[in-house]
């Protein structure tokens, strides 16, 4: 059963479709599902593997700081009360999260609802929820090739009835440009302030120094990299007969993003990042208390 489980969480971590946010939820309810009908001994030898597992694909931090958080959760009860309910641990931990979620989204709406046009990129979810519940803005984004995520995005938001205006990804400074604001998902957050995200992230972080235009990074807490797992992924494609290598994530520097939303509210990097570092460590006494 033990192998199953690894396998499973591989091919959970792995996937190339959903970003952090969304592989991050698929893990949690695996878990929550399957560890639950292990012996107690067993669960902590199995978190310990399954966190192994997820930091080989260090370029997303979400799942392993969830597991690692999990883990910390289990070792607590053991300590404190000798025993350990891994379900009560496992289900408070997703509701915390998805509550997190749902308020990072409403801080955004707030921050971002007195703007008429918006700049986006890739396909984040968290970016996408604020954009379906603001209504009335219209967005511009690039293609995304060669993953064509922005495409996916453009597609989700104008089935919506959203107003959504798609450039080709040489067109991104015509596209920034277009906008009164950018708004940008991450997949970490580094401890000196700075933000990983879809390649294209930085080039359109500069425009906005350039042009005087506001780049928020929407995101919670638990993508803040405290471990210093961040690694960059290298992602292959072939065109024809031509074969490319691309980092498909990219820093971009604390000095060009105006603002954290998270679900603690509006923050300049340091401050977000300070936060959200107490924030964790608080996180797995809450889920036994």
């Amino acid at each position: 059963m033990e192998e199953e489980i690894h396998r499973r969480v591989r091919e959970i971590v792995n996937d190339r479709v959903h970003g952090s946010t969304q592989i991050a939820l698929h893990l949690l309810e695996f878990l929550s599902e399957t560890l639950t009908r292990l012996e107690e001994s067993q669960v902590h030898r199995v978190l310990h593997e399954v966190l192994n597992i997820i930091k080989n694909r260090s370029s997303i931090i979400l799942p392993s700081n969830l597991v690692y958080i999990l883990e910390k959760a289990v070792d607590s009860s053991l300590k404190i009360t000798g025993r350990v309910n891994f379900r009560i641990i496992a289900e408070r931990l997703s509701k915390y999260y998805v509550d997190d979620i749902v308020r990072v989204v409403g801080n955004a709406f707030e921050v971002l609802k007195d703007y008429r046009k918006v700049f986006t990129l890739s396909y984040s979810s968290q970016v996408l929820n604020t954009l379906k519940k603001l209504r009335d803005v219209e967005v511009f984004m690039i293609t995304g090739w060669p993953l064509f995520d922005g495409v996916r995005a453009f597609k989700e938001l104008s089935s919506q009835g959203l107003r959504v205006k798609i450039y080709p990804d040489s067109s991104i400074l015509e596209a920034v440009c277009s906008s009164e604001a950018v708004l940008l998902g991450c997949d970490a957050i580094l401890t000196n302030g700075s933000m990983v995200n879809r390649s294209g992230s930085r080039l359109a972080g500069l425009i906005c120094n350039e042009k005087s235009i506001p780049l928020y990074v929407v995101c919670d807490c638990m993508k803040l990299d405290f471990q210093h797992l961040w690694r960059p992924e290298i992602w292959g494609y072939d065109l024809e007969d031509i074969h490319m290598d691309f980092n498909v994530f990219e820093i971009v520097e604390a000095s060009l993003i105006t603002g954290y939303i998270s679900e603690l509210g509006r923050d300049v990097p340091v401050d977000f990042v300070e936060k959200a570092l107490r924030k964790i460590e608080s996180y797995p006494m809450a889920l036994i208390s």
